[in-house]
């Protein structure tokens, strides 16, 4: 059995620099729980049930989410609430960038963006927006709430589907 460190100080970890890098402090998309339980906080909250049964779990550090599947870490996500900062919870101080302002539309966004030379492909589903950006981090817009930022998330990278298409 692994046993977590305990820290006495929150991990600090910069947005901007997870846009442009995709790093969230040292964790890497497909790490066990247990090798990021060695070198990151727990979490301030694992939420049990009929998810945990089947092989998936969530681990929350306020607004951050870390998804699991068979241990496995599968997404680094969060959801914006409207006109609320972004929040890292008890362990992980966030230097949020922009999303210190709450409520974020998609042309404000991608001003931040292209002032700070991040390469993004815009992709649309019929209920959302997606900027994929350089760093293989999305950000979602939902088209029901005006285009305002709706959520983050870094999963395994695939290819997008216009690049699929040309592909096959």
């Amino acid at each position: 059995m692994v046993v977590a460190m305990r820290y006495h100080f929150p991990i600090a970890v910069d947005i901007y620099d997870f846009l442009y890098t995709g790093r969230f402090d040292y964790l890497e998309i497909g790490q066990s729980a247990e090798s990021i339980l060695q070198m990151f906080p727990a979490p301030d909250c694992v939420p049990k049930g009929l998810l945990v049964q089947n092989g998936w779990n969530i681990w929350l550090y306020g607004d951050i989410e870390l998804h699991f599947s068979d241990n496995r870490l599968t997404q680094i996500r969060a959801d914006f609430q409207p006109d609320a900062a972004l929040s890292g919870g008890r362990w992980v101080k966030l230097n949020p960038w922009f999303f210190a302002n709450g409520c974020l539309d998609v042309y404000a966004v991608i001003q931040r963006l292209v002032q700070r030379n991040i390469d993004f492909i815009k992709t649309e589903t019929h209920t959302n927006l997606i900027l994929q950006l350089q760093s293989g981090v999305e950000l979602i817009f939902e088209k029901c709430r005006g285009m305002q930022l709706a959520s983050f998330r870094k999963q395994k990278a695939s290819l997008p589907h216009w690049a699929r298409e040309t592909a096959s």
